[in-house]
């Protein structure tokens, strides 16, 4: 059975209708004198034929012309002959910021779009889709869609600022796999995908990859944190060398603005002034790059509120990185005096070092294996004496999760010459695959002394106790908070990942033919029959 994949057109079917009205309505010659009687009969012949609503006289052309533009018409509607068993393709999109990537005025989602139209034009007669989009959520836009309702899908996707769960939306591609018999073709559209990330290990699904855009130089700002009469702004360089211009608004209103020269691949801070009544403050990027949404950043001003942290260990870099919050006053305490002593946060042990809100009711002890939800193993430990000699013997490198706890991390060339495996709570950073920093509502655990790592010389150090505080005891904002910040592997555009299978091997059976190219063809020899026969009658 015949059906049209392009059922919108089918207003093209009353063209053939004009063909014979256009014999009907043909003009009529204006009277003229002629020099010789020997043209008269001639004359009358083509006013005869040229008289409006006349009878219709025996013509060659006009069937011709008639089948011409009915083919034409037939054309537009995309007729298509299915055949064998309908297959399933979804097409799954990487919604994530670094899809906002620019290259010639030109979008990395722009550009997928653009290939995956190619494909569903491609795609055989019958042939159902599925269009998916992965960002933070997997989300479903149609399904068993026809051709023209998945173009509308294609074409309403939009990017996010966060990453992309492609495996979530893989899961769903493998549900609607199964249910077919022949399985279905899944189609990814991203920036950064390579099969070996993904973590699909069923078979229902054939799996093609095809990533769109080129490496482009970035710059970001990925942390932004403001409190009365200060504000402060960390920029990164994905590029090289480079001097950049920074804009600070209070309340929409200029209020200081900073250059600042960044190393290439690196990072750097910088500080501003805002007035002491200010609400909002955004920091933005005057230079333009290859990524915008990443330019700016926003947040609310916070004031401070009393707040004590009780701290039993002895880190004078732990001491003067809880004093980066202005409102927490840090006291130092012993063990006996802990349980009578009334604090908003308790640092306890050195390793792992435990940070939490709430003490037990039995007190604490610190020669337990667990606190708070989360346990620790024996320490493992690395034996290196300088980041020279933790290079050359493998020194495992931390591995990020994306979490409130990790948000402006780097951790690079950060190195561990001991540790303990954590279990239990949400994993924030792993080594090896296992996990060292851990968390609860109410406790964040370090599997390691900061001693035994160059973390506290890094500037991940108080960035990272910064996080913990805001998790365990957040200050008060004037304002409503805005959404997350981009995370920064998103503002990493400098690479593109290479294709895998593009060309998609189908998996079912084939899936009919498209008549449209038989009934151009058709219409194209009618058109030059017409022409042929117009010339021998004239």
């Amino acid at each position: 059975m015949i059906r049209f994949l392009s059922p919108g057109f089918a207003w093209a079917l009353i063209a053939p209708a004009a063909v014979p009205v256009l014999y009907l309505l043909r003009r009529r010659f204006l009277p003229r004198q002629v020099p010789s009687v020997f043209l008269w009969q001639r004359s009358v012949r083509d006013y005869a034929a040229n008289r409006p609503f006349q009878r219709l006289m025996k013509n060659l052309l006009l069937p011709l012309q008639l089948l011409a533009v009915l083919a034409l018409a037939l054309a537009l509607m995309r007729p298509a002959v299915p055949g064998g068993t309908a297959g399933h393709t979804v097409l799954i999109f990487d919604v994530s910021g670094s899809m906002q990537t620019e290259t010639a005025g030109k979008t990395r989602l722009e550009t997928a779009k653009e290939e995956a139209a190619k494909l569903i034009q491609s795609l055989p007669a019958g042939e159902r889709i599925t269009v998916l989009t992965a960002g933070d959520q997997a989300e479903r836009l149609v399904f068993s869609a026809d051709r023209e309702e998945a173009e509308k899908a294609v074409a309403s996707v939009t990017c996010g600022r966060g990453g992309a769960d492609i495996s979530r939306a893989l899961t769903l591609a493998d549900a609607v796999a199964r249910e077919e018999e022949h399985g279905a073709s899944a189609v990814i559209f991203s920036d950064a995908a390579r099969p070996e990330d993904l973590k699909y290990r069923g078979n229902a699904l054939t799996l093609s990859i095809i990533n769109s855009g080129r490496g482009e130089e970035n710059r970001a700002v990925y942390l932004l944190t403001a409190e009365k009469g200060r504000a402060w702004a960390r920029v990164a360089n994905f590029g090289g060398d480079c001097t950049v211009t920074l804009r600070c608004e209070a309340d929409g209103a200029l209020c200081d603005a900073k250059e600042l020269t960044i190393p290439a691949g690196e990072t750097a801070g910088v500080g501003f002034t805002v007035p002491d009544d200010a609400v909002r403050v955004k920091v933005s990027l005057r230079e333009r790059d290859a990524l915008a949404t990443d330019d700016s950043a926003e947040t609310a001003v916070r004031y401070a509120a009393a707040r004590k942290a009780a701290v039993l260990s002895d880190s004078v870099f732990l001491e003067s990185a809880l004093r980066v919050r202005p409102d927490l006053t840090v006291l130092r305490t012993e063990a006996e005096a802990l349980a009578s002593t009334e604090a908003d946060l308790y640092v306890l042990g050195t390793s792992p070092l435990i940070l939490t809100r709430r003490l037990p009711e039995g007190g604490y002890d610190p020669g337990a294996d667990s606190f708070g939800g989360i346990s620790w193993e024996e320490v493992k430990t690395v034996e290196v004496k300088t980041v020279q000699e933790a290079t050359a013997s493998g020194n495992p490198s931390a591995e990020i999760t994306e979490d409130p706890l990790t948000a402006g991390l780097t951790l690079k060339n950060v190195y561990f010459r001991s540790w303990r495996p954590l279990e239990g709570g949400t994993a924030a950073v792993s080594l090896n695959g296992e996990t060292v920093i851990a968390r609860t509502e109410d406790t964040v655990v370090l599997g390691f002394d900061p001693h035994d790592t160059n973390l506290p010389l890094k500037y991940d150090f108080p960035v990272l106790i910064q996080n913990i505080l805001d998790l365990l005891i957040p200050e008060e904002t004037a304002a409503e908070e805005d959404a997350a910040l981009m995370p920064l592997a998103e503002s990493d555009v400098r690479s593109v990942a290479p294709d895998d299978n593009p060309a998609g091997e189908r998996s079912g059976s084939e899936q009919g033919r498209d008549l449209t190219g038989i009934l151009l063809g058709l219409f194209l020899l009618l058109a030059a029959a017409e022409m042929g026969v117009s010339r021998y009658v004239s």
